[in-house]
């Protein structure tokens, strides 16, 4: 057995046919176990980890939050200028990401998945960017 992990998927191979802890399995048995590898880490697992926001940015993501959060609780008027400017850039991003993820070919269930929002709730908001 030749094991394989990346964040949030361990794969193995066995018989030759790789496999993943999430249910996927690959549609055909290789040759080689490195072969099988490969083709785990590039028809499986780098698509998933690569859809997802890489996890140092999370990670800066969450300490902002904890630290507005503590503005919130210490100084709300200094909190509410630092969201306000935060508010300013937000959503400019936010429309240039919906404008570049539908100019690649991405429907509008895609955005709205990403956004946590149903298909409808994303082209309501950002139909104009069409």
């Amino acid at each position: 057995m030749y094991d394989m992990d990346l964040p949030g998927h361990r794969g193995a191979v066995v018989d030759l046919r790789p496999h993943c802890d999430c249910g996927w399995v690959a549609d055909r048995h290789f040759p080689s176990a490195d072969e099988a590898t490969a083709h785990w880490f590039r028809e499986h697992a780098l698509p998933l980890v690569e859809a997802e926001p890489p996890s140092w940015l999370l990670v800066k993501s969450d300490v902002l939050r904890e630290q507005v959060e503590e503005l919130i609780r210490t100084r709300p008027e200094v909190a509410l200028k630092l969201l306000t400017e935060i508010e300013s850039w937000h959503r400019p991003l936010t429309e240039r990401a919906v404008a570049a993820a539908r100019t690649s070919g991405a429907s509008w269930n895609d955005v709205g998945q990403a956004l946590g929002v149903t298909r409808q709730a994303a082209h309501e908001r950002f139909r104009h960017l069409s």
